[in-house]
């Protein structure tokens, strides 16, 4: 069953949940450069049929891209609703958060990064709390200069019916067992949003998780080798076939190294065009 927070109950403590520079790369793996960058990925859980999510969720989400651009990669979860129906893979994505961290109210968003512990919540009922707290979050993580593992990455379309994703990840220091996901997103999604104290209004919804290049578990993760040593790098290549429903102009592919299958096993990500 499907659950709002109660907002307007305790509409300060309560959590209520809802742009964009990208990192261009060149076409092959081998021409790929890793820059050592620790970025910030935010995952966010929300839906069209909950107003909180259109009052407070999707403000924070454009807060926090405009401020930090790149260096923040969001993967919007839109929860079984006119966007993403149940069963596909976002809301699937999704569900390992809200599982893990036994959330089962939206809008709900995870902060990761490899060296800072994850943090989650829902969303307070006054914006200013809310881009506070998403930035207080992001800059802990991005004040964090000890990279351990960075990545670059290139999309390419191949025709109508595919895009090629080439990956290179450079390990900083010697680290066990990792796992890369490749995901595609979609920018200017239109569908008509619920918002708390507003009529409904048909908004553009970003970065939404449209599907995984991996499908052998929720989270799209799949190993890139048990050891690593020192300064190693490992390439990739990866197909996401496409769907006529999708606006192929804005597609953008997110790749998030994991050091775990676990949802607060992201290390870093990286988010690029379409070419």
């Amino acid at each position: 069953m499907k659950k709002l927070l109660p907002l307007l109950l305790i509409p300060f403590l309560v959590f209520s949940s809802c742009k964009k520079d990208k990192d261009n790369d060149d076409d092959s793996s081998v021409n790929l450069e890793v820059v050592k960058r620790q970025r910030a990925t935010v995952t966010y859980v929300g839906a069209t049929w909950c107003p909180p999510c259109g009052a407070y969720g999707d403000p924070t989400k454009e807060h926090m891209e405009s401020t930090f651009g790149s260096d923040v990669v969001i993967l919007n979860v839109q929860s079984g609703d006119a966007i993403s129906s149940s069963g596909e893979f976002g809301p699937n994505f999704g569900g390992a958060f809200q599982s893990f961290a036994s959330v089962n109210s939206i809008p709900h968003a995870y902060w990761s990064s490899a060296n800072v512990a994850m943090d989650h919540r829902g969303f307070y009922g006054d914006n200013n709390a809310n881009a506070t707290a998403a930035d207080a979050n992001i800059n802990a993580i991005l004040s964090d200069d000890n990279v351990s593992v960075g990545i670059a990455a290139s999309a390419t379309s191949s025709g109508d019916s595919a895009l090629i994703i080439n990956t290179k990840t450079k390990f900083y220091s010697a680290l066990g067992e990792h796992y890369i996901g490749v995901y595609l997103l979609e920018d200017g999604v239109m569908a008509n949003q619920s918002i708390s104290g507003s009529p409904d209004a048909i908004t553009a919804h970003n970065n939404v998780i449209r599907y995984s290049a991996f499908e052998g578990n929720s989270l799209g993760a799949q190993s890139i080798g048990t050891s690593f040593t020192a300064d190693q790098e490992v390439t990739g290549s990866y197909t996401i076939p496409l769907w006529s429903g999708w606006n192929i102009s804005n597609l953008q592919v997110a790749v998030v190294i994991w050091s775990s299958t676990n949802a607060d096993g992201i290390s870093n990500s990286i988010i690029v065009d379409v070419n």
